[in-house]
């Protein structure tokens, strides 16, 4: 769609404060994280990221960026903005609108092949019975994937080892309340990546990314029941046991031990080489 569409829409959504022309812009074709975008990229800002930093703004290299209509935005840009009275639901409801297409999963049907018509299988990769690998995977050599897995939008290095009943790749948990406060689901657009030699556990789920990818580092270890929620990125050599929680954009460095039942909120960090003990709670 053209900017002007987009701004049409939103001021349709009452969610449109004013917005503030930048230089001539080509159609918007696809989203991005707002440090990410290129041309032709719409993303946005929220009120607490702008808070934290009033100048993120400036680093904007897509096309049109959503923010807070409390932002101040001082002389001409190079993108267009379009000021929102919440930015994060006016992404939601232009993604919805415009590039549903982006979130959709089409997994493979009973009856169909259980390999997506575009995965790209490497060789000795074994599949247990029931496995399902799901459109935009890329399975290295070696792998070796547990019966009634299911993944989809994932990159998988060579020698990687999952267990069964696992998911990988498909939509993580975010929403956001409309006007009649009903909730909407946040587009999860990203991907997993899974590098060289990881090992994961029976009945663990890994999120796609919503706006970039979900990382697992290389050598990684992760027991069974483990949840790791969008955007999460794992550093190499890390392990993590069962019934851990990682919550949505986690950074946990290299060579951590996360012990059983550890939960980190979302955002949090864990430094290079962190223990964390038997039920830790980190807010």
């Amino acid at each position: 769609p053209e900017i002007v569409d987009i701004l049409s829409f939103l001021r349709e959504q009452r969610l449109l404060a004013r917005h503030i022309d930048g230089a001539a812009a080509p159609p918007i074709t696809g989203v991005a994280r707002d440090h990410e975008a290129g041309a032709g990229q719409l993303a946005w800002i929220s009120r607490k990221n702008l808070e934290r930093d009033a100048s993120r703004w400036r680093h904007f290299g897509g096309s049109l960026l959503l923010l807070p209509d409390s932002a101040r935005i001082d002389g001409k840009t190079d993108f267009s903005v379009a000021l929102c009275r919440d930015p994060k639901l006016a992404f939601i409801c232009v993604v919805g609108h415009f590039f549903a297409a982006l979130s959709d999963i089409a997994l493979p049907r009973q009856g169909q092949s259980p390999i997506a018509a575009d995965a790209v299988i490497g060789r000795d990769v074994t599949l247990g019975h029931g496995a399902v690998i799901g459109p935009k995977v890329r399975l290295g050599d070696g792998v070796c994937i547990g019966a009634n897995t299911v993944i989809a939008n994932a990159q998988i290095a060579a020698g990687v080892r999952i267990g069964c009943n696992c998911t990988i790749g498909l939509p993580g948990f975010g929403y956001e309340k409309d006007d009649s406060g009903a909730y909407l689901r946040f587009p999860h657009l990203g991907g997993v990546r899974i590098e060289a030699d990881v090992e994961i556990g029976s009945n663990t789920c890994i999120d796609r990314g919503s706006l970039g990818d979900t990382v697992i580092g290389q050598g990684s270890k992760i027991d069974n029941l483990v949840h790791v929620a969008h955007n999460v990125v794992l550093g190499r050599n890390t392990v993590v046991i069962a019934n851990t929680m990682l919550g949505g954009s986690v950074s946990v460095g290299d060579g951590a031990w996360l012990a059983p039942s550890v939960t980190i909120m979302n955002q949090a960090s864990i430094g290079v080489g962190a223990t964390l003990g038997l039920g830790t709670v980190v807010l």
